[in-house]
């Protein structure tokens, strides 16, 4: 349901947050190759984030990336506005023009509802309650690793 962009957007700011909960800034560089990411795309994404105020960066040997506010005020809903827009949250499941709840598709009540309630998750979800979730160590930023993807363990034929 989310564009490569947002998705990048949530994990990089998740990753600066909980940087910037222990003082750090963090550079281009770093989160890309933290998260696996592609170097040019993340700075891009980047750059618009602090255009549109939602995270802040200083340049030179002690810059990088930083959160400009909370991150318990920073709502998914807010960055995934920035990037993608929320026309996703409107469209027609089908493709139609004109599909509303006065001339629906075949799939628009079951769509709906479903649209609405990731509205409503993206809407209360913060950066902060991200960042609160991977500190658990239940949830994950980072890809896994591949070894652990096929089961074996390091170091054990």
């Amino acid at each position: 349901m989310l564009s490569k962009t947002t998705e990048y957007a949530l994990r990089s700011i998740v990753y600066i947050a909980m940087a910037d909960e222990e003082g750090k800034r963090v550079g281009i560089k770093e989160i890309a190759n933290e998260l696996e990411l592609p170097t040019h795309f993340i700075g891009k994404i980047l750059q618009d984030m602090v255009r549109k105020g939602v995270i802040a960066s200083i340049k030179g040997p002690h810059g990088g990336f930083f959160l400009h506010r909370p991150a318990s005020e920073i709502s998914l809903l807010e960055v995934i506005n920035i990037i993608d827009g929320l026309e996703a949250f409107r469209k027609c499941g089908m493709g139609m023009k004109q599909c509303s709840d006065k001339h629906p598709c075949p799939l628009h009540d079951e769509i709906k509802v479903y649209r609405n309630h990731l509205l409503e998750v993206f809407r209360e979800k913060t950066i902060q309650s991200l960042v609160d979730d991977v500190k658990t160590g239940k949830y994950f930023i980072k890809n896994q690793p591949e070894e652990m993807l096929n089961g074996s363990v390091p170091g054990i034929a």
